[in-house]
This record gives structure tokens, sequence and C-alpha cells, in this order.
């Protein structure tokens, strides 16, 4: 099964209000929260930074602060330099633990985020919004180091509320093989290339070719990677009919991109036996069944062989894949003709 983790909005739990205290400095705050609300982020930055210039070392303030800054790239340096700041003097606190680990992940180095998130201390007067803020940030760790089992029995402590979170748990159950959570998750998820996706791959594990094609054509630019492309290459053989120029060109360039990934692989060896080379797809398939693949890269395998005239190896590869998923009737079907004509392991 296919790990991902996609590139979900990492901000979504880590904005701060305040309560009903009343001060020119909260009121700054609250004004900043309030026009942001409104879409008017650089008014709303500038209330945060009056904020923060007041109530010095409060940090839901400059929290908020670096993170509007953050989202203007000529800002982002100023943003990590006043993190890194935070970080020195209060990086117990778990609202910026939280923060300093999202935005580790967001820059992509898993370690840091863990580090992070582990220095951060709950207090027994941190409100419900910093108790969050800590789950979702240690649901996003658990996510980038794929421990996805971990991380779905964090995500069922608590139902998903906002689109963010419905797409979130819909990669979860996608990892964790809860393919119908996934689909009812992922409908109620925002638009975007995450979802696309996901619903991509489910429609391919459904066999719904025509609707995989559909999301995965909208899939462009730097969300075209190796996996979208072997994606491409599948709806590609199994339309009516077979592009397969497409095909071969899109699972070449995934294998060309990214060869020790499994599906790319087993996209490819696929190819190739669409193409009539049944040797190339033997030898990919069978590197990859070492590596303990899926039931379609055997039941794949025992294609290739019985083209080569293997019988016996095509009858153990069937068995495999039959063994592996005994809902699936191509391999099942392949394995009981073998054995009525005395060929089976």
């Amino acid at each position: 099964m296919r790990g991902i983790t996609g590139q979900l909005a990492i901000w979504t739990a880590l904005v701060w209000t305040v309560g009903c205290t009343s001060s020119r400095s909260v009121d700054a705050w609250r004004d900043g929260w309030a026009l942001e609300q409104k879409g008017e982020t650089a008014l709303a930055l500038r209330k945060y930074t009056d904020a923060t210039s007041r109530l010095g070392k409060y940090p839901g303030a400059m929290l908020n602060r670096i993170r509007l800054m953050a989202a203007v790239p000529e800002r982002r340096a100023d943003a990590q330099e006043l993190l890194d700041k935070l970080l020195k003097s209060d990086a117990t606190d778990a609202r910026v633990a939280a923060f300093g680990a999202t935005w580790a992940l967001w820059q992509g180095d898993v370690t840091l985020a863990r580090n992070r998130l582990t220095a951060g201390v709950l207090k027994k007067d941190d409100p419900e919004e910093v108790v969050l803020a800590l789950r979702q940030a240690e649901l996003a760790v658990l996510m980038a180091e794929k421990q996805w089992q971990a991380a779905w029995q964090a995500a069922k402590q608590q139902a998903p509320r906002t689109p963010e979170e419905h797409l979130r748990m819909a990669v979860l159950a996608w990892n964790v093989g809860e393919w119908a959570t996934a689909r009812e998750l992922v409908s109620q998820a925002l638009e975007c290339k995450d979802k696309w996706l996901l619903q991509s791959l489910l429609a391919a594990r459904a066999g719904q070719w025509p609707q995989a094609q559909q999301f995965v054509a909208r899939l462009e630019g730097d969300a075209v990677t190796p996996l979208v492309l072997a994606l491409r290459a599948q709806a590609a053989m199994h339309a009516d009919p077979p592009a397969m120029a497409t095909a071969l060109s899109d699972a070449a360039e995934a294998a060309r991109r990214d060869p020790a990934d499994p599906l790319v692989t087993e996209v490819w060896a696929e190819a190739q036996l669409v193409a009539k080379q049944p040797q190339l797809a033997r030898d990919l398939l069978a590197g990859l069944t070492v590596r303990g693949a899926g039931w379609s890269a055997w039941y794949n395998l025992g294609l290739a062989q019985l083209r080569l005239g293997d019988l016996p190896a095509a009858a153990q590869a069937f068995t495999v894949a039959a063994q592996r998923c005994p809902t699936c009737e191509p391999a099942v079907k392949n394995r009981d003709v073998l054995a009525k004509m005395g060929v089976g392991p």
C-alpha cells in the first residue's frame, strides 16, 4: 500500500485568539483577528505587530504575527528570525512547540519537528485551543514520520470539523486501508490537488478508470509527481481504446524520476506487459515481489511468466496473488485454471 502525506495546510489549528480581558494591547490583538477574518491580512499583521510590541512576551500574538509574515515570501526570513528568538525563550510553551514543529515540517525537517514538539509542555491552565494545537501538531508529525496506525488512532479521538481536517483524515484512512472511510471523508474535503490525488488513487483501486483519469487530469505543474505519472499511465492503459503511447511515455518518465518507488515500478512493468515485453516485466516484478509487494504485483508477475511459457512459476505467482487477495477474481481464476491442468505448487 502506498503511503501518502500530502501538502496539507500547516496552520489550521495555529491561530490564537484572546478572551474577554481588556487592554490596548489585547484590543489590538482582537482587532487583528477580526481583520484577518475579513481577509485583510496586511492590516491584521499591523495589529498583531502592535499587540506584540505592547504585550512583549505573550507568545499567542507573536505566533499570529509570524504566521502572517511567513505567508509573504519576502518577509519569510524575518518570520524565521522571530520564531527562532521565540523558540529560544519559550520552547516549552505548548503553543510555541506546536507552531515550531509545524514550521519544521513545512521546511521538510521531520526530526527537528519531533524535537520541538517533545519540548512542549501543557500546563493545567492552558485553554482547549492550546491542547487542540498540540494534538494537531502531533498528528502532523506522526504522518510525516509515516506512523500511519498511530496517527489514525490519534485522529479518531476527535471528529473532523473543517474541510482541511476531513482531508487529513481521508489521507490517513487511505494509508491504513480504510477505503470506504477514505472515500466518505474525501468527499467533504476542500477542493485541492491533495483531494484530487486521493480521489485518483481510490478510483484506480476500484477499477474506475474514467473517474481516475478525470481526477488525475486536474493535477498540473509541480503536482505531477512520479505517482501522478504512474496513475496517468494506468488510466491510459485501461482506456477504451488503450492509449499505449501515452501510457508508455508517462510510465517511463515516472520510472526515470523515481525508480525505487514500488507503485511506479509496478506500473512500468504493467506497461511492458501491454507492450509485449514480458521478460522485462518479469525482471521488474521479480525484484518487486521480493520486497513484499501486494497481490497485483504477484498477479502481473504470473502473467509475465505465463507469456514466457513458465507455467510452474506462473502458477506459484497466481497462488500468492490469490492468497493475498482471495476476492480478486483474476488471480483466483488463473490459479484454478492452472491447477486443473495439473500445474501448481
